[in-house]
């Protein structure tokens, strides 16, 4: 036989099968029998749930469920089977209800698990699942619905797909549901609904029955990671015979004439337009409530890499101590925290005054330096190092890092250096790299300002990303990204009480600021700006 005829008997073979649905539930669900008597208890990542009542088939299925996909047609047959020809006893009846009562009575009990339930297609004959619908949160209900082969189907724009151990696994930010996909034929459908396509047009291009297709996209739309088109309005003009009009609203039929292009709900929704993909990703991930991740302090590197330092090895390179000042004198000196508030504002002009090192080094002191150093006691892998510094940081973790490029301040060396918060010095970084991109960090920094003049001196903010992943499941970059807000907020508290023209950065080139810093943006990504100078006296420029 030859490979083509061999090939399409094999696509023949397969697109013949129908769909088997099985039921099971989620791996982290126990289910606790008790007596015959007593009701049902799942236990579960929610809490606690119990079944009372519970009769012997919606009993038996929860414990096949347990133990992995299941149909519940069979158990509904065997239970009915085993009632068959079960003695009867006194005052009772020889047989159980009617199969389809009994059917009816394990589906009512599922509906009040539906944050525990996993929905599974498997092709007929196949002891391969095609893919499940996992639930990741307590409220997550699936909206049973069908695909009509008339009508167009896209993915959602949240959806995303990614690998994990053997397969594929679909999620999206908007859907309470994660979708696996166990076989290459699922992720064939996935990948054709990059468009509008209908079920048809799907079977058209991949090797499976139209009714198989129908039904792993009805468990997309049940969940929500796919949506369906809306019905044309009925005066819609689809006829462009003598129209020339190619625009986003339509496309070619195929015969050379155009059709409105089908729209989607989705595409509309206030509520989602004003959220791309990838933030609404990032939200929901980095909060509790829309998804079953591990979350919070779980320690999830500790068995595998030691924790950071709390301080950063210091680099190679010419140290130059700066000063400290007297806090007491500071004290004194400030104006009140409340006059230094309500004046905080972004100052983009510079005065003919230069910063000096005495300067910067005040200001350094008083908003990013180490005011105390904490070892880890003992061999506790759990364990830590932590300073103390005069702004906030969840979980003491102080990851963040400070890196400042000086174009022109009064007994420090043009270039680029690192800040020393424990030593209160800075590090020159001098190498060609980093002599080449001191010029491109000030015309960035002057740019995404909008300053006139490139500023005095600019501090690169980098995050030790490892000091948060290593303690933190799902927290590590929002907290980083809090932890900036909270160093940028100082910064400008300091600069607005000594009197300097401070304006934070409100992006940057994390390729330039690896570049710059000779750190690896992977491990030391940039985060966050500053931008630091003189004033115009009596300046009272408005943001």
């Amino acid at each position: 036989m030859s490979a083509e005829r061999l090939l399409s008997t094999t696509v023949t073979a397969q697109t013949e099968r129908r769909c088997v649905s099985l039921w099971s539930l989620r791996e982290d669900v126990l289910v606790d029998m008790g007596c015959d008597a007593g009701p049902v208890v799942l236990s579960g990542r929610w809490g606690e749930l119990r079944l009372h009542q519970a009769r012997p088939v919606v009993r038996e299925a929860l414990r096949r469920m347990s133990l992995g996909p299941i149909s519940l047609a069979n158990v509904v047959a065997e239970i009915a089977a085993e009632s068959a020809v079960r003695p009867s006893s006194p005052g009772r009846r020889t047989a159980d209800r009617p199969a389809v009562d009994a059917s009816t009575e394990i589906l009512v009990a599922l509906h009040r698990l539906q944050h525990l339930v996993v929905r599974s297609l498997m092709l007929e004959g196949s002891d391969q699942l095609l893919m499940s619908v996992v639930p990741i949160a307590q409220s997550a209900r699936y909206r049973a619905d069908t695909a009509d082969p008339r009508r167009p189907v896209r993915l959602s724009r949240f959806a995303f797909l990614r690998s994990e151990g053997e397969g594929f696994v679909l999620e999206s930010p908007v859907s309470l549901y994660r979708v696996v996909l166990h076989s290459p034929e699922a992720s064939w459908v996935i990948g054709m609904l990059g468009r509008p396509v209908t079920v048809d047009e799907i079977a058209a291009a991949v090797p499976l029955e139209a009714t198989v297709i129908a039904e792993i996209i009805a468990h997309l739309l049940g969940t929500g990671m796919a949506h369906s088109a809306e019905q044309p309005s009925p005066d819609a003009d689809t006829d462009t015979d003598t129209d020339d009009r190619t625009g986003p609203g339509t496309r070619d039929n195929g015969t050379g004439n155009r059709d409105v292009a089908p729209s989607f709900a989705e595409d509309r929704d206030p509520a989602l337009l004003s959220w791309s993909a990838v933030d609404l990703l990032f939200h929901s991930r980095s909060t509790l409530g829309r998804h079953d991740a591990d979350f919070g302090a779980t320690y999830p590197l500790a068995e595998r890499l030691p924790p950071a330092p709390a301080i950063k090895p210091l680099p190679d390179g010419p140290r130059l101590p700066l000063t400290r000042p007297s806090l007491s004198e500071v004290t004194a000196a400030d104006p009140p925290l409340t006059t230094v508030v309500e004046e905080r504002h972004s100052i983009r002009s510079y005065g003919s005054e230069r910063l000096t090192a005495a300067v910067l080094g005040e200001f350094l002191y008083r908003a990013l330096r180490v005011r105390g150093l904490y070892e880890p006691l003992g061999e506790n892998r759990h364990q830590e190092g932590y300073t103390d510094r005069p702004y906030p940081s969840g979980g003491r973790a102080y990851e963040l890092e400070f890196y400042l490029t000086v174009r022109d301040c009064v007994g420090i060396p043009s270039g680029i250096h690192y800040y020393a918060p424990l030593e209160h010095c800075l590090v020159q970084l001098g190498d060609s790299e980093t002599d080449s991109a001191t010029a491109d960090l000030l015309a960035e920094a002057q740019i995404t300002a909008g300053l006139p003049d490139p500023p005095s001196v600019v501090i690169t903010i980098t995050s030790r990303i490892h000091r948060l992943s290593w303690k933190y499941s799902g927290l590590p970059y929002a907290l980083t990204l809090k932890h900036v807000g909270a160093v940028v907020q100082n910064l400008y508290l300091i600069g607005t009480a000594m009197g300097l023209a401070s304006c934070a950065l409100g992006s940057g080139d994390v390729e330039l600021a690896a570049r710059a810093t000779g750190t690896d943006w992977l491990t030391e990504p940039s985060v966050g700006g500053f931008a630091l100078g003189a004033p115009l006296r009596g300046s009272t420029e408005p943001s």
